[in-house]
C-alpha cells in the first residue's frame, strides 16, 4: 500500500525481488485520483474467461467491488492493485481508491477493508497461495481478519483463538513507525458497524475478534494495530534503534530489527557505475567530476521548476521529506540571522528545502507556509529554494545532486528513514541526528553527527566551522580530497550495509523463515 516513504521502500522491495527472480506478489490500491499518479501502460486489467476479475468485499451491511490492476517486473513478481471505480459501485464507493491519505474515517476504514480482506480474497480468486503473507502497519491488519474468518469457517470453528496458532505461522507483522496513526483505531460501535454484520453471516463471535485487537490502554477502542500484532508470529521492527525505542513505549514489545535498505539502480546515477578494472574511473578527478556534473543537473532541474539561479559549484544542502513535526523542518532557520551570516559566506553554501505536511496536520501545512515566507526574503535569494511539487522524480534528482543531505528528527522517532541512504548512493555526506538507521554507523571522519541538545545550534556550528570549510579546501590537484575521501566512505557504507539485497535476505532468513 503506497503511504510516502513505506509506499517508495515497498517499491524497492519489489524490484529487488524482480532482480533475484522471487516469487513475489505485492497487493495495493490504485490510487488513480492522485496528483502524483500517472496512468502507467504497463498496468493491464486481469480478466478471467475474458471478462475483468471483479473482487466482492463486506463492508458494514453493503458490498463494495472492486477490478484488479496488474503490472510484472522481471519473471516472477506481480504488483496487484485494486480499484473501485467501476461501474458495479455506488458514487461513494467507486472514489474509495481515488484519494491518497484521505483523512476521513469512513472513506479511510473503506480503503483499509478493500485492502486486506479484498486483498486476501483477491489471491484466492486468482489461485495465488501465498506461503507467507506480509503485513506492513496496522492499516492492512484485516487481511489477518479475513485469513482468520476463512480458517474458521472452512474448519467450522467458532472460538477464533483455537486457530489463531494456524494463521500465526503465516503472518509476518513490520511497524514502521513508533506512531499509532499507522493504524485505525475505532470505537466499540464503530467496529460492530463495519464488521458485525460479517462476523454474524459467518457465525463468528464479534467479541472474539475485537479482544484480539482490544488497545491496552482502553477497552473501549480497537486498535489495527494491536490485532495484527495478536495475529503475527514474527513481528519486526526497521531499525535497530526503533526497535529499542518501542520497548521503551511497550515493555511487552518482542519486535527484532530488520533495517530498510534502498535498491541502487533506482536511486543511484549511472556514472557511478565505474568498471573497477578501469583505474582512471575510480581516480578523484572522476569522482569530482560526476558528482559536479549532477549538481549541475539540479541546480538546472530546480531553475526550471522555481527560477531561482542557484550555483552549479557551490556547496548544495538538501532537506526534502515529509514535514512532520518529529522531523523538525524548522530547526535550519531556528536563527535567521546566522542563516544569513552562513548564505553571505564568501564560500558559498546553499539549501534547497523540499516536502510536504499531511493534508491534515495543521501544524505541518503552517511549518511549509512559514518557511515559504522565509525564503522569500531577498537576503536569500537564490540561496535558499523551497522546491514544490514535492514527488518521486523530484526525491531522485535532489539524492542525485546533493553534497550534504541534512536529517534533523527527534531522536527515537524517525523509526529509520532512508533519504540519507538514496542521497548516500550518490556522494552525499550525511548531517543528522544519530537516529533510525543513521545511528547504526560509526560516522567518525565520514559523516556528521548533530546532538540531541541545542541541535538547531550545532546546525550552524556544523556548517561554519567544518562542512564549508572542507568542501572548499583543495589540494594541488584543486580537488577537495578529504571531501571525496569522504564521499567514497559514504558510498561504500551504503551498498555493503544498507540495500534492498542485505534487507530482503533478513526478511527471508529471518521473518519468512524461508531460507
Amino acid at each position: 500500500m503506497y503511504a510516502g516513504g513505506l509506499g517508495v521502500l515497498a517499491g524497492d522491495f519489489v524490484l529487488e525481488a524482480a532482480d533475484e527472480s522471487l516469487p513475489f506478489v505485492a497487493i495495493g490500491l490504485w490510487y488513480s485520483g492522485s496528483k502524483n499518479f500517472q496512468q502507467n501502460r504497463n498496468f493491464s486489467i486481469v480478466e478471467k474467461d475474458g471478462k475483468p476479475v471483479v473482487i466482492d468485499i463486506p463492508y458494514g451491511k453493503e458490498s463494495i467491488k472492486a477490478r484488479v490492476w496488474a503490472r510484472r517486473f522481471g519473471e516472477s513478481v506481480y504488483l496487484l492493485l485494486l480499484d473501485t471505480n467501476i461501474p458495479e459501485n455506488s458514487p461513494e464507493n467507486k472514489i474509495i481508491t481515488s484519494h491518497l491519505y484521505d483523512s476521513n474515517f469512513q472513506t479511510l476504514a473503506k480503503q483499509e477493508i478493500l485492502l486486506g480482506i479484498g486483498g486476501v480474497r483477491m489471491l484466492s480468486a486468482l489461485g495465488i497461495m501465498p506461503s507467507v503473507h506480509h503485513l506492513n502497519e496496522g492499516h492492512t491488519a484485516f487481511a489477518a481478519f479475513e485469513l482468520l474468518v476463512r480458517h474458521m469457517v472452512d474448519n467450522k470453528i467458532k472460538d477464533a483463538r483455537t486457530v489463531l496458532d494456524d494463521i500465526k505461522e503465516k503472518i509476518v507483522a513490520t511497524k514502521h513507525t513508533i506512531f499509532a496513526l499507522a493504524g485505525l483505531n475505532m470505537s466499540r460501535a464503530e467496529f460492530e458497524s463495519l464488521l458485525g454484520p460479517y462476523c454474524s453471516e459467518n457465525g463468528i463471535s464479534l467479541d472474539d475478534i475485537y479482544k484480539l485487537g482490544e488497545h491496552k490502554n482502553d477497552k473501549k477502542i480497537f486498535s489495527t494495530t494491536q490485532f495484527l500484532l495478536n495475529c503475527a508470529q514474527r513481528q519486526n521492527g526497521v531499525s535497530i534503534l526503533h526497535t529499542v525505542f518501542e520497548k521503551l513505549a511497550h515493555p511487552d514489545s518482542v519486535l527484532f530489527p530488520i533495517t530498510n535498505g534502498v535498491f541502487p539502480r533506482r536511486w543511484q546515477a549511472k556514472e557511478w557505475h565505474m568498471n573497477p578494472k578501469d583505474k582512471t574511473s575510480s581516480a578523484d578527478e572522476t569522482v569530482w567530476q560526476i558528482k559536479s556534473d549532477l549538481r549541475k543537473r539540479l541546480v538546472n532541474f530546480v531553475a526550471d521548476q522555481t527560477g531561482a539561479m542557484l550555483d552549479p559549484d557551490a556547496c548544495t544542502v538538501v532537506w526534502s521529506r515529509r514535514f512532520a513535526r518529529y522531523k523538525r523542518p524548522e530547526l535550519l532557520f531556528s536563527n535567521l540571522e546566522r542563516l544569513k551570516q552562513i548564505c553571505a559566506n564568501d564560500q558559498k553554501v546553499q539549501f534547497i528545502i523540499s516536502g510536504q505536511a499531511h493534508e491534515s496536520d495543521a501544524e505541518g501545512q503552517k511549518t511549509v507556509e512559514k518557511i515559504k515566507t522565509i525564503v522569500k526574503d531577498p537576503v536569500f535569494k537564490n540561496k535558499i529554494v523551497y522546491l514544490t511539487n514535492y514527488s518521486i522524480p523530484v526525491a531522485k534528482e535532489l539524492v542525485l545532486g546533493a553534497d550534504v543531505w541534512l536529517n534533523t528528527p527527534e531522536r527515537g522517532f524517525e523509526a529509520c528513514g532512508t533519504s540519507g541512504m538514496k542521497a548516500g548512493l550518490n556522494g552525499a555526506l550525511q548531517v543528522s541526528t544519530s537516529d533510525g538507521w543513521v545511528d547504526e554507523v560509526n560516522w567518525s571522519n565520514i559523516g556528521f553527527i548533530l546532538p540531541g541538545d541545542d541541535t538547531a545550534k550545532a546546525i550552524y556550528d556544523v556548517f561554519e566551522k567544518e562542512i564549508i570549510p572542507l568542501f572548499y579546501t583543495k589540494g594541488v590537484e584543486k580537488l577537495p580530497l578529504e571531501w571525496i575521501r569522504r564521499m567514497r566512505d559514504t558510498q561504500n557504507i551504503i551498498n555493503s550495509g544498507f540495500t534492498t539485497r542485505r534487507m530482503l535476505h533478513d526478511y527471508l532468513t529471518k521473518a519468512y523463515l524461508v531460507l
